[in-house]
């Protein structure tokens, strides 16, 4: 007797049952780890704060795998933002930036662009670092990731270059530099999340600003 094939057996609703607990996890791993740091999260907030059991988050990944997942969450955005998994020189207002006809334009879209990146990403950056330190692996993820960040950075600068001069003597690699070592997480984390010596913080609007006038500074001739 000839024994049937089996099929395997798919569940629409069991895939985006299991899709909307992944979210729910990386959402909360993406609030613990920026909230504690590296060393201050345990698996167990992370369930907690996603409302699930702890199995499902050891089932996800590792804790540093966990740091990974979530920090490329924050990156790319989420199911929210409608920019989940697309790498951030890809997403709209990236490009929209990059493709602005004139080099103000430019950097005013640049500077409303940051606002969302900036606030998911800079207090996840600060956990990322810290872990890097005691990781190796880690390490390695945190460097090639500045690597990717570095060539967003150029990316955008020779954008600009292209509709008109940098600053005289500024090659575009030089320029690339200065932006990505400028708008690094600590400095961000510290105008987003820390209180100024005047007694506030920034919000949306003056952060874009911010980076319109800086990144002006270093890019543009006077």
């Amino acid at each position: 007797m000839v024994g049937k094939a089996t099929r395997a057996y798919h569940s629409p609703l069991r895939a985006a049952q299991a899709e909307a607990t992944r979210a729910a996890i990386l959402g909360a791993a993406v609030v613990v780890f920026s909230e504690r740091g590296y060393t201050g999260t345990t698996m167990r907030a992370v369930a907690a704060e996603a409302g699930v059991a702890v199995e499902s988050v050891y089932a996800l990944a590792s804790k540093a795998r966990l740091l990974e997942l979530a920090f490329e969450r924050a990156v790319t955005g989420d199911e929210h933002t409608g920019r989940a998994d697309l790498p951030f020189a890809e997403q709209v207002d990236f490009q929209a930036a990059l493709h602005a006809p004139d080099q103000r334009e430019q950097l005013r879209l640049f500077g409303l662009m940051s606002i969302g990146p900036a606030r998911r990403v800079a207090a996840i950056s600060r956990a990322f670092m810290q872990a890097s330190v005691v990781d190796e692996d880690l390490g390695k993820r945190w460097r090639e990731q500045e690597e990717r960040r570095y060539a967003d950075m150029r990316t955008f600068v020779a954008a600009v270059a292209a509709n008109g001069p940098l600053r005289p003597g500024l090659t575009v690699d030089a320029a690339a530099r200065d932006v990505w070592s400028t708008l690094n997480w600590y400095t961000i984390w510290l105008l987003l999340r820390e209180r100024h010596p005047d007694g506030g913080v920034f919000d949306d609007q003056a952060f874009a600003g911010w980076v319109e006038r800086t990144v002006a500074a270093l890019l543009l001739p006077d």
